[in-house]
């Protein structure tokens, strides 16, 4: 009797162990199939037809631009995503980026916050999880970084538009790294408030405007805040296709360096929006959003190289919080072999031109359309064109808007014609895409499903079509948060 009760208790015994051995095999399987290194990549307002767009102007760049597809588009797992907010089957960023990033749908120019959950119970974005298990987190992009994606991944505020209070929140997250554009007003709207980027400091944070110090930096400071040397008025890096005469950093440089210095055993998490391309699209300026998504694609390399060296703990996400401008393709109005070649004839940014336009208006008491069309070759088109009647009258008629007030419209159909912006810029920039067979339905965002590229370990969790709050079901099943 007591052999085979000493029997028993040696069979359980040996069961309690090898569960044991088990969970712990599990949990150790498990932990190594986590990603340790985990990239989201936003460009805010790219749509499919964006993509197409710029593969279009990559293939007919005639050896200005490297020939070949983006990067991005040859990953693993291809998915579309539904974008509509809580309250609008459109959405803004602020909705849309606290979608992606908190995993639950919110109000249109919210940011990250859900007045119906308790406070102790606020759904919070995948950058503080991450940052709570340990992982070093970096917020990237090439817009004010208190704009409404990169806020959505560190604070809470009922509206996108209170940027001071957004980034007074920046320090408090104690996220590692901060990069791209700087804060919108440092100081308040009225100048009037504590500096922003001096509490960054006394929070214990390194600010640097050269990005080759960032990986210099001691890791055992708070973090680092890199802000690009040249800002423009609203806190944000310039163009691309405007770079050359601006200055400055492209997005791929901050990405770089960013994982140079946030590079641990451990893990990180870095979120890089390429913000401008939404920027360019509600100005419906095809030949910058073509060089947007470059410089959004030549940032994801960066992420690309890394994962080439780290294959089995890398995850690459790359989507976007919404479209924008409704991009569409139709006959190009121009009897040409290379159609598409025409976009790459513009040389700056419809921003940049109507900058030129304005300082000459204000600079002088006369004015002549000829000095308008020479303004436009130098400073605009690589190349003058010989325009047709039909786009003589376009540039006429906006001549006449600009200069002197003289229209035959009412400010809504102004309103719908120019979005807005200076006349003659709109009309230089879409002579050229008419030319390319490139149109836009709108100046704002619309209800378009949203590519998803995946690479890495487990993207083939991202290989269906899903929703914008997909992103922490899938990221919390595959970290196990």
């Amino acid at each position: 009797m007591m052999q085979k009760i000493k029997y028993i208790l040696l069979l359980f015994l040996g069961i309690l162990i090898f569960s044991y051995t088990c969970v712990a095999q599990g949990t150790q399987l498990r932990d190594a199939l986590k990603p340790k290194y985990v990239f989201l990549f936003i460009g805010d307002g790219m749509g499919k037809n964006h993509v197409d767009l710029t593969h279009a102007y990559i293939s007919s760049a005639k050896g200005k631009i490297r020939k070949g597809k983006l990067t991005f588009t040859g990953f693993h797992a291809y998915a579309e995503c539904t974008t509509e907010s809580k309250d609008n089957i459109i959405t803004d960023s602020g909705a849309a980026g606290s979608a992606i990033a908190c995993g639950v749908k919110a109000n249109n120019g919210a940011i990250s916050y859900y007045p119906e959950y308790p406070n102790s119970a606020m759904p919070i974005s995948l950058a503080k999880k991450a940052k709570e298990i340990g992982y070093k987190v970096g917020i990237i992009s090439n817009v004010s970084i208190d704009h409404a994606t990169p806020a959505v991944f560190y604070a809470v505020n009922e509206s996108r538009d209170n940027y001071y209070d957004i980034g007074y929140q920046l320090p408090v997250s104690g996220f590692d790294f901060f990069g791209g554009g700087g804060f919108r007003y440092p100081k308040g709207e009225n100048n009037d408030k504590e500096d922003l980027y001096a509490r960054v400091k006394d929070y214990g944070y390194v600010i640097t405007n050269d990005v080759f110090e960032i990986s210099q930096v001691d890791t055992s400071v708070k973090g680092v805040m890199f802000v690009n040397p040249v800002l423009l008025e609203k806190g944000e890096m310039p163009y691309g296709i405007d770079r050359e005469e601006h200055g400055g950093y492209e997005l791929k440089d901050i990405v770089r360096e960013a994982i140079s210095y946030l590079y641990n055993s451990k893990g990180f998490f870095i979120m890089v929006e390429g913000g401008k391309i939404d920027w360019a699209s509600h100005n419906n300026d095809a030949a910058t959003i073509a060089q947007e998504v470059i410089d959004f694609n030549n940032a994801i390399l960066e992420a690309f190289s890394f994962f080439s060296y780290h294959p089995n703990e890398t995850l690459i996400i790359v989507t976007a919080d919404h479209e924008t401008g409704g991009v569409y393709f139709t006959e190009s109005n121009i009897d040409s072999l290379n159609i598409k070649g025409y976009l790459n004839l513009q040389i700056s940014s419809i921003e940049y031109f109507s900058d030129v336009l304005s300082e000459y208006k204000n600079s002088n008491k006369i004015y002549s359309l000829p000095d308008v069309i020479y303004l436009a070759n130098l400073h605009f088109y690589s190349q003058p064109l010989v325009f047709t009647e039909k786009e003589n009258q376009a540039i006429v008629e906006a001549y006449d808007l600009y200069f002197y007030n003289k229209t035959t419209l009412s400010n809504d159909e102004i309103e719908i014609k120019y979005g807005g912006l200076n006349p003659l810029a709109v009309v230089f920039s879409k002579i050229l895409s008419d030319r390319a067979g490139v149109s836009f339905t709108t100046w704002d965002h619309t209800d378009a499903r949203v590519p998803v590229y995946t690479s890495g370990i487990h993207s083939v969790y991202f290989n269906e079509d899903m929703d914008n709050t997909n992103f922490m079901t899938k990221l919390n099943e595959i970290m196990k948060w």
